[in-house]
């Protein structure tokens, strides 16, 4: 073999060993340094506009370019530096987009889109950088709107608390957000104690779980947190008000209005506290005493439009109508959506029997809100006023579907079927509004409250009973046994009870015991100046003649147009 030969076989030799390692060895390790030199200029090229991005669409170009960079190769450090450029621009990205989630509220379609493309963006995140806690805080927050997961936005809340244990505030607010998505309010409360735990300056975490321990009934636990929450910041305002209002259902009056004397002396040109005591004196039934923290707080503050409902209510209270006009009125110059000041101008209506007008607030209350139960009734009510019984039964009929337990809706609706005659659907309403009525009181500790109202619907049932023109529907014995019974809840001290009482005896033939009572009624109806006296008088002459007395209503509907509820309150 020559030379040449043999230098050439060396050199094949060198080659096969080089292609041999080429095959074992590692990707980086032989990278070559056109693609490195590619991949590093993608990532200094997203570095760059990184730089000045200040759209969506420049962090979006900033994201390809990453992702451009670590496929055309790069050694670990610059890999490493892409990754997290990726990551914390994809999480930038996704926080823009979901600032623009509200404008598109009422677009289903687009709320959707931009949903998908924020998720994609914080996958990339967390796919970059599994530590990005503010990632999978995004993505529980978007886990809570329509069509989102509560396990997933738990899950993904558990890994957020864990890797913010360094980071106590904000490990705080993830509690707090974690606390939102539980199901059952103990786990919330535990949640809120952990929030408070990592950072003790929260007052967003203690006024929730003072709201939230309101709610549950744990009215002392309220009071103690809202206490310490004010020797951390005095002028917490929402802190004070908790407190006062658990006090007061607490029946702890007195504490309360010690509470806010000791704010008034520290600060005897602060209106609010003025205000919020003459609450509790209200509450305490002092009405003078709440009437002259109502005018001090309007002296400071001329404008204070809740002070001046609250007065006006006092006035209204204290059958002042004028008075209660003239400030309620101001009120609403002031703030036209106050909607406490809108329910007490309606009242005021009403009493003047000013039922449209009463009718057009209560219209726009209900339109604002139509979940809320006691403006649907109030609503009713002032329909039945008017002589429209026809529109508070179909309203009345609309609640009833929604809330088969709501027996004060079954008690108006009865009332209304009684005033156009429909007494069997009446009677209907009235027995089943009784047996929901007695199947609550049998698991409340607190009847007392109720007490009226259960009288109330004993009387209008044995009304009907004893006085319906259809023989079928009478029944006298079972209406004495009923008006006994709301007898009994009243004392023998109301004069319409005690007139449904005589007419279950004169339905029965017990004419001796109709006059007795009938006679009570018409005593009681003249000392309180009854406006229902006249007819009192006529129950009375007609048991005198031993005749059962008998009734049907037959109310002719209001026609009249209404006016259209004004659009102001829009909550």
């Amino acid at each position: 073999m020559n030379r040449y030969a043999s230098l050439l076989g060396h050199r094949v030799g060198l080659l096969c060993v080089a292609l041999a390692l080429l095959t074992v060895a590692s990707p980086a390790m032989v990278e070559p340094a056109w693609a490195q030199n590619a991949g590093q200029a993608k990532l200094d090229e997203a570095t760059d506009r990184k730089i000045d991005a200040q759209t969506p669409a420049d962090l979006e170009k900033v994201i390809e370019l990453c992702e451009e960079a670590l496929q055309a190769g790069l050694d670990e450090g610059n890999s490493q530096i892409a990754k997290q450029l990726l990551a914390s621009t994809a999480l930038q990205r996704a926080q823009m987009l979901v600032q623009r989630l509200p404008q598109m509220a009422n677009n289903a379609n687009a709320v959707n889109r931009l949903k998908r493309m924020t998720m994609a963006d914080l996958e990339k995140a967390i796919e970059n950088n599994p530590e990005l806690a503010d990632a999978y805080m995004l993505i529980a927050r978007l886990e809570t709107l329509p069509g989102g997961s509560r396990e997933n936005a738990l899950e993904n809340l558990d890994k957020a608390v864990e890797l913010l244990k360094d980071r106590p505030v904000d490990q705080s607010k993830a509690y707090i957000l974690r606390a939102a998505m539980q199901e059952n309010n103990e786990a919330k409360l535990a949640d809120l104690e952990k929030a408070i735990e990592a950072d003790s300056t929260n007052a967003e975490a203690w006024q929730i779980r003072i709201a939230l321990q309101m709610a549950m009934g744990k009215l002392q636990e309220a009071v103690e947190d809202a206490e310490q929450l004010l020797e951390r910041d005095e002028s917490n305002m929402f802190a004070l008000q908790a407190a006062i209002q658990s006090l007061l259902q607490l029946n702890k009056t007195d504490e309360a209005i010690s509470m806010l004397s000791k704010r008034i002396e520290k600060d005897p040109k602060n209106g609010v506290f003025y205000r919020v005591r003459a609450q509790a004196y209200m509450l305490a039934g002092d009405e003078d005493l709440a009437m002259e923290d109502l005018n001090k707080a309007i002296e400071i503050n001329s404008r204070d439009f809740e002070s001046l409902v609250m007065r006006g209510q006092l006035f209204y209270d204290q059958g002042e109508i004028e008075k209660a006009n003239r400030d309620i009125t101001d009120s609403l110059l002031i703030e036209p959506d106050s909607v406490q000041g809108v329910l007490m101008r309606s009242l005021v209506a009403a009493r003047e029997e000013r039922y449209g007008d009463a009718i057009a607030d209560m219209e726009m209350l209900v339109r604002a809100d139509p979940s809320n139960s006691a403006w649907v009734m109030q609503l009713a009510s002032y329909y039945q006023m008017d002589n429209r019984p026809r529109r508070a039964i179909s309203l009345l009929d609309e609640l009833v579907r929604r809330d088969s337990d709501e027996w004060r809706a079954m008690r108006l609706r009865g009332d209304a079927k009684l005033a156009i005659g429909e007494h069997v659907s009446a009677i209907e309403d009235y027995e089943e509004a009784i047996r929901v009525l007695e199947k609550s009181r049998e698991v409340s500790e607190d009847t007392a409250s109720t007490d009226i109202d259960y009288s109330g619907l004993l009387n209008n049932l044995a009304w009907v009973l004893a006085t319906s023109p259809n023989d079928e529907l009478r029944d006298g014995e079972k209406s004495v046994e009923l008006g006994l019974k709301a007898c009994e809840a009243t004392n023998y001290e109301a004069a319409h009870i005690l007139s449904t009482l005589a007419a279950g005896y004169a339905e029965v033939g017990d004419f001796e015991n109709a006059r007795k009572w009938s006679s009570k009624a018409v005593e009681l109806g003249e000392a309180e100046g009854n406006e229902q006296l006249e007819q009192l008088k006529e129950e009375l002459e007609q048991y005198k003649q031993d005749k059962p007395w008998r009734e049907e209503q037959q109310t002719k509907e209001n026609e009249k147009p209404l006016s259209a509820a004004s659009e102001t309150i829009d909550t």
